[in-house]
């Protein structure tokens, strides 16, 4: 068996994931010191899934691996580019012509912030086939994290989920655009690193909207009995005012900040699905 080993530097407060021992780290602020070094060892990934055949999209070949999900006008599968020079990539197929304008769109009023590099990174559209590229980190929606939790995730991890959902949200709503769709297969989280991404645009559109009390809100529903489970379930108002309440309530009530990683979801889902 093939492993290899990787070095990660880990933040000596909370705990988390360091990017750099020259920057904060992005979960508690803590500015790093001498840290212990940890050899994780991983397998490679392999391919898990069969091919269910050719799809054509303009002029380029698809090997379509499997369906992801299904929404009300639109499918989404994992495919791979069947060229030389492959990639990972989602189809979706369907209605799919208002979510790529949309996000075109977006993407350039977002160039250079914080948000445009969480936003789907498009590839091609023809027809009602659209083709994004594909995020091997980012498979597993809320509902896999409900599914994976049924007493409910740690206080700790809602609170992460709130805060990531509240940052692009706050510079979405700057751009005065609102996502118009925030359910829990609509939101994307990395379990290991604090990550949440949204998917499924097609809402997507200027002006204001209700997108930070109903991410909230869904997050709330993942707590059990919890000490935030009144301001995530009533919260109201803009994401950049609740990002600053949400900080407050979560130090009041379980003190400095702590990494949480979410690593129920890979115990019963694996942890990469990626072929």
């Amino acid at each position: 068996m093939l492993k290899m080993s990787i070095t990660i530097e880990r933040c000596k407060s909370c705990g988390g994931p360091l990017q750099s021992l020259a920057i904060p780290c992005e979960y508690c602020d803590t500015l790093p010191g001498p840290l212990p070094k940890w050899r994780i060892p991983r397998q490679l990934p392999v391919d898990r899934v069969s091919h269910l055949g050719r799809l054509m999209v303009g002029n380029t070949p698809y090997l379509v691996h499997g369906r992801l999900a299904q929404g009300t006008g639109c499918e989404v599968f994992l495919a791979r580019r069947d060229t030389p020079m492959t990639e990972m990539v989602l189809l979706k197929v369907g209605q799919v012509e208002r979510e790529w304008d949309v996000l075109a769109q977006l993407r350039r009023r977002a160039q250079g912030t914080y948000l445009s590099s969480l936003l789907p990174s498009p590839v091609h559209c023809v027809g009602r086939t659209s083709v994004w590229r594909w995020r091997s980190d980012f498979v597993h929606t809320l509902e896999d994290v409900r599914r994976a939790y049924p007493q409910g995730i740690p206080c700790e991890a809602a609170a992460w989920l709130g805060n990531r959902l509240l940052e692009q949200l706050t510079q979405l709503e700057e751009l005065g655009y609102c996502h118009g769709n925030l359910s829990a297969p609509h939101m994307l989280v990395h379990p290991r690193a604090h990550g949440l991404i949204l998917c499924g645009w097609s809402h997507c559109q200027r002006g204001s909207g209700l997108d930070a009390s109903h991410g909230l809100a869904v997050i709330g529903s993942l707590l059990g009995r919890s000490p935030l489970k009144a301001f995530f379930s009533k919260a109201s108002g803009s994401a950049a005012v609740l990002k600053e309440e949400l900080k407050r309530v979560s130090l009041a009530a379980l003190g400095p900040s702590k990494f949480c990683p979410l690593s129920h979801i890979e115990r019963k889902y694996g942890d990469l699905r990626s072929p």
